[in-house]
């Protein structure tokens, strides 16, 4: 290549660092994660490409961690409602996410089972179908029910007797969704759908009369985990690798009537669990020795009065709940309260970091929404659907 005057310069020194790709992404993997700092960045296409492919979503990932929590969802009648948590720039609009659900007439035949992956799982017992919504799409998936899912007579009565989460690991890989169900008082059985095959797997259960609760399930590694309702000191396991269901003991400080706690991963890839009874939060870690015998150990205990700045008065002690749990972002929601104020929080379970969040929180149930995301009408998907794994949703799964 040579210049105006005949001088030969070499492709790299014409191409300069911002037009060399590898170059350019390790530059735009250095800029701080909050969701506007991308769009405010990418000045012109190709930029916006390299942005947006697989590879700098992984080293987004692996540079940042866990993503913030942007918003909570919550079932409201018929919509499915999102609260932003995030202030401006990085703020997203509730209309944005917000989708509505069914008529006037149906509000109570839809409930949501969790939010993992940039993905929001509604399971619709009238219409026997799960619909998952990408919030940052639009795109809504349905998957029918297993044509032989056996619904007890009281089920429509109690929308908590199934449970269940969506499954991925990257993008190369097929979507699993996980059903546990209730089948009467008798037994609970749990069975896979993938959308590679457009089918559901055989059904597992054991004998055991279990009642499931509203709390969504966990995900830990390659297994799930239910609270129960029955037996009342019980957590449902379901191995995906070996095919299995089992009940564990969980601690007696674990109380799930006071909502004070919230399954969450371990340490060595063991379930763990986050309990908070304010100022404090206890870590505890489900530990198996070489005999096969279970003990739950108290691993950290964490004093969070100063980082609140909830001053003392003579109207009554602060309490406590825990509203929900972002798996994505290993952050549970908590609410602590007294009398007419409230004040709702998530706080990161590695960094102990909380971020208060503002809105009208009067139930005891919601799911937080983790995510990359990044702010601008133009820009929403570029780094949205990064999952825990550092890999991307996409497959589609129409059932």
């Amino acid at each position: 290549m040579t210049t105006g005057r005949g001088h030969r310069v070499s492709p790299a020194v014409a191409a300069g660092p911002l037009e060399d790709d590898n170059v350019l992404g390790e530059i735009l993997v250095r800029l701080s994660p909050e969701p506007s700092s991308i769009p405010r960045a990418l000045v012109c296409k190709p930029w916006g490409r390299i942005a947006a492919s697989a590879d700098f979503r992984r080293l987004w990932r692996d540079r940042h961690g866990r993503p913030p929590v942007v918003g909570v969802f919550e079932k409201r009648m018929t919509t499915l409602l999102f609260t932003p948590g995030l202030q401006a720039p990085d703020r997203i609009p509730r209309e944005r996410f917000s989708l509505q659900v069914c008529s006037e007439a149906a509000w109570n035949t839809w409930c949501v089972l969790g939010v993992r992956q940039g993905r929001v799982l509604i399971m619709n017992w009238t219409l026997r179908e799960f619909l998952i919504y990408n919030p940052f799409s639009g795109e809504r998936d349905r998957v029918p029910f297993p044509p032989d899912l056996s619904l007890p007579p009281d089920f429509f009565d109690d929308a908590y007797n199934a449970n269940g989460a969506l499954l991925w690991d990257d993008e190369q890989r097929p979507l699993k969704l996980v059903l546990v169900a209730c089948s009467g008082r008798t037994r609970v059985e749990a069975r896979v759908y993938s959308s590679e095959t457009g089918t559901w797997g055989d059904i597992i259960s054991i004998p055991e009369p279990c009642r499931l609760t509203s709390v969504p399930a966990t995900v830990v590694g390659n297994r799930l985990y239910c609270w129960l309702k029955r037996p009342v000191n019980s957590i449902l396991e379901f191995n995906l690798d070996s095919q299995t269901l089992a009940l564990i003991t969980r601690p007696p400080r674990a109380n799930l009537k006071s909502r004070n706690c919230r399954i969450i991963p371990g340490e060595d890839g063991a379930v763990g669990l986050a309990l908070f009874l304010y100022p404090a939060i206890e870590l505890w870690n489900r530990n198996v020795n070489s005999h096969g015998v279970a003990t739950w150990v108290l691993r950290k205990t964490v004093i969070l009065d100063s980082i609140f700045d909830l001053a003392p008065s003579s109207t009554g002690a602060w309490r406590s709940l825990v509203l929900g749990y972002a798996e994505d972002a290993n952050s549970i929601l908590i609410s602590v309260y007294k009398e007419m104020c409230i004040r709702v929080f998530t706080v990161q379970l590695e960094s102990m970091q909380c971020k208060r969040i503002h809105g009208h929180f009067l139930n005891d149930l919601y799911h937080p929404f983790a995510s990359f995301y990044a702010a601008g009408p133009s820009t929403a998907q570029i780094l949205a659907p990064v999952n825990n794994h550092g890999g991307a949703g996409g497959a589609q799964h129409n059932g």
